[in-house]
């Protein structure tokens, strides 16, 4: 793999300009095989902080997903798409919504297809990564970006009010799952050395 191959983002082919965007890393002592197959198995609601936030934009507890274990399964009927999939590399979801509403406004009809084509205004489009960089045979930099483009004036305007409330906790989530997903993954490499 080159070094262009390696900073090339799959999130600038699905979502290359954007009005609102967030950017975290952290370093994790395993291979981005492991860290891949991690991320693939990650439940989001396992991490405390998750479901807490989640709960308080809910009104209602989140529970623990006892469904299926792998990331493409979970996200059917959520309104994510998977947008981009390079096994070790990058995984981009993408999703099309009003976020600013109480229930995120999602439409849940959405495809990859649709994605790259959507401009409805009134509506934001959501693209989330993550990235695997290796930085050793036995490290890896596991970064997420979040980017978000609105579509209207109006749009425009709800989502930098809903923005300016949330970003932080928005931070804090994109954090806690770097966090959790160096903590499972870690654990599990640590034994099988």
């Amino acid at each position: 793999m080159t070094s262009t191959d390696q900073d090339r983002s799959r999130i600038d082919e699905s979502l290359p300009t954007q009005d609102f965007s967030a950017v975290y890393e952290i370093s994790i002592n395993a291979p981005p095989s492991s860290v891949y197959e991690c991320l693939l198995r990650s439940d989001l609601s396992e991490v405390w902080l998750v479901r807490l936030l989640m709960s308080i934009r809910r009104g209602t507890w989140l529970k623990r997903n006892p469904g299926p274990s792998d990331l493409r399964q979970r996200l059917q009927g959520t309104g994510f798409v998977i947008l981009a999939d390079v096994p070790n590399e990058e995984i981009v979801v993408g999703v099309a919504g009003r976020f600013w509403r109480p229930d995120g406004g999602r439409l849940m009809e959405l495809t990859a297809k649709d994605f790259a084509e959507f401009s409805r205004s009134g509506f934001a489009l959501a693209a989330l990564n993550f990235k695997l960089r290796p930085k050793s045979p036995k490290s890896t930099v596991l970064s997420t970006e979040t980017r978000i483009k609105c579509f209207g004036p109006a749009a425009l305007w709800k989502f930098r009010l809903y923005w300016s409330l949330v970003a932080l906790f928005s931070g804090l989530i994109r954090k806690a799952i770097l966090k959790g997903v160096k903590t499972n993954v870690e654990s599990t490499f640590k034994g099988a050395s």
